[in-house]
């Protein structure tokens, strides 16, 4: 099916509405060639963007439009259209640090890198400028294979380097069919004794083109996730296996960080957080960030159906020492609850099989119905899953299986993570043409 596709926005478009999610691309170039890498075995009509290592002139004369987001400003992390590459292959990463301090102190700065290119005096100023890291070791013991790291050892030391100088947390994209999970388990042990205080495990995502994944198709998500959660056992650090398989927006605590506030307070993993300044909460992102915000907040929790309440002595935006697994933003919550019109109208939710659950849940504490339906990715094919991946031809081929069910919809919602700002998905097609072929109003939520 060839859909129209709309012309696609101005580079400098794209960086701006980047920086006003707090994100800082540099450049796309990197120096490894990870075999789990996606770029090179995109589908042909997948729009991403690349870019060379940009000017730092140009990067100052943007700074502001970082003031936008609230969170952290994130160098490194694939979340954009702009392929990111490595960081510190930017001619001039150490003087953009110190630019971004400058303009924003108390923000905090965080940047994914493979870790292959710090040194002693990188490192010293990433603590001086409390630039946290998120490090993609990946593997210890395969690396040439799995990242095309001509220099190993080399890399391992840089880890070890960052131990009680710099705060970071490693990543780990699990494969186990190439790599045995011995490996898997070897990594995070030496990010551990590297002094990560977190360690993320993914499960891999492959399009249909992609060689390994015929490979991939024997991974077993539920192994992988109680694999995770035995190390977070042995470890005693989080380990969070990513997608987290949570089928409901209770607000439990995964973990506590030691000597933190909230582990001061006699918060523990399992808790149920309830309340949070005397509020009513419904979903874990809710209550992580009113905890996060506020100086001092009052927190009651649910421990094994015994409520508690404490008080988290803490400085506004200072870290809980709670890890939380993200979930539903509240307030995109009600703004879609007045858009869709749901209680008054029949409402269809096209979303990714991962979230169905989720908004199941959620709709059933706040007394609604509509219809969830998980849509499979025909675009990418493979094990690709993720919301903010699937395209208009995925939501009509859907759409078109339950229309000829019979069933009937004032309005279908489809996930605003898989468009741009302009309304476009990933192959420059609009929402709009979903609304124009099935006659059904759009609500991007």
């Amino acid at each position: 099916m060839q859909l129209a596709r709309t012309p696609p926005p101005s580079m400098e478009a794209l960086l701006y509405h980047a920086q006003m999610q707090g994100i800082l691309p540099l450049t796309s170039r990197c120096n490894m060639q990870c075999i789990f890498c996606s770029n090179a075995y995109n589908p042909e009509t997948c729009e991403v963007f690349t870019i060379p290592p940009r000017r730092l002139e140009e990067i100052e004369d943007s700074i502001l439009w970082l003031t936008g987001s609230r969170g952290p400003i994130v160098i490194g992390e694939s979340v954009t259209r702009i392929t990111e590459g490595e960081p510190l292959t930017h001619p001039e990463f150490p003087q953009i640090l110190k630019l971004l301090r400058q303009h924003y102190p108390d923000r905090i700065i965080r940047v994914t890198t493979n870790a292959s290119l710090l040194n002693p005096e990188l490192i010293g100023l990433l603590s001086e400028l409390e630039v946290e890291l998120m490090v993609s070791l990946n593997t210890v013991g395969h690396r040439e294979q799995v990242m095309g790291d001509k220099q190993p050892e080399s890399t391992l030391r840089n880890v070890e380097g960052l131990g009680g100088k710099v705060r970071f947390e490693g990543s780990i994209v699990a494969l186990p069919f190439v790599t045995g999970w011995d490996d898997v388990s070897n990594t995070a042990s030496f990010l551990k004794e590297s002094g990560a205080w977190s360690i993320r495990i993914m499960s891999p995502g492959f399009s249909r083109l992609h060689p390994l994944w015929k490979d991939a198709a024997s991974f077993d998500v539920d192994e992988a996730r109680s694999f995770s959660q035995d190390l977070q056992k042995d470890l005693k650090i989080p380990v969070l296996f990513e997608p987290p398989g949570i089928t409901s927006v209770t607000p439990v605590v995964e973990h506590v960080l030691p000597r933190s506030p909230a582990r001061r307070a006699g918060i523990r993993p399992g808790d149920v957080i309830t309340e949070v300044l005397r509020r009513r909460v419904m979903t874990r992102t809710e209550a992580f960030e009113l905890i996060r915000d506020h100086e001092k907040p009052r927190v009651a929790y649910d421990r094994q159906g015994v409520l508690y309440e404490t008080v988290i002595n803490k400085q506004r935006f200072q870290p809980s020492g709670l890890v939380m697994y993200d979930d539903l933003d509240l307030e995109a919550w009600f703004e879609w609850e007045r858009e869709s019109r749901v209680k008054r109208r029949r409402v269809l939710v096209l979303t990714s099989a991962l979230a169905r659950p989720v908004i199941e849940d959620a709709l059933e504490l706040r007394g609604l119905t509509a219809a969830v339906e998980g849509v499979p990715s025909l675009f990418f094919g493979g094990n690709i899953e993720a919301a903010g991946l699937l395209t208009v031809r995925d939501f009509l081929a859907a759409y078109s299986e339950i229309a000829g069910q019979g069933s009937e919809f004032g309005a279908v919602t489809l996930p605003k993570r898989a468009f741009d700002p302009w309304g476009r998905d990933l192959e420059g097609v609009s929402y709009k043409t979903f609304e124009q072929l099935s006659g059904k109003a759009v609500v991007l939520a």
